[in-house]
């Protein structure tokens, strides 16, 4: 039996649904998230979420597209990351690596969801996180998912 993906979507990538069409890249890398939302069901992968999604939507000052994604988190997650001591200890390790606070935070969810990949949209997290030897997690842009 063939064991299915596991993928990570960080705060960006809901976001991305919601922000204007400014860039053939932006539209791009919103219609891929849909695409990898909509098809979540296929069998071939699951996404999986975390506290650290859910803190970062509620910080979300859009009140209606807090609700939308609020109920769209809630209808794709098959499951949240373990909130553990040795997750908190390693998002504080992945900051001294050069992280930002939250994006440690991505990244340490998904590491102790056992995700294979972890999707953002975020230049500046792509850049530092998808280094060779950084994770066991692959972190890229869903465009190349």
């Amino acid at each position: 039996m063939n064991r299915k993906l596991i993928i990570y979507l960080d705060t960006c990538c809901y976001s991305r649904l919601f922000d204007g069409k400014t860039s053939p890249e932006v539209i791009a890398e919103a219609e891929r998230v849909r695409y990898i939302m909509s098809n979540r069901f296929s069998g071939e992968y699951r996404i999986i979420g975390s506290f650290v999604v859910v803190t970062e939507i509620i910080q979300n000052p859009d009140a209606k597209e807090r609700r939308i994604i609020e109920r769209l988190y809630n209808r794709i997650i098959s499951g949240e990351a373990p909130r553990t001591a040795q997750r908190r200890t390693r998002a504080a390790e992945l900051e001294t690596k050069g992280l930002k606070t939250m994006d440690a935070r991505h990244l340490a969810a998904a590491e102790a969801a056992g995700a294979d990949y972890l999707l953002t949209v975020d230049k500046d997290f792509l850049k530092k996180a998808s280094k060779p030897k950084f994770t066991t997690v692959k972190v890229i842009n869903p465009i190349y998912f």
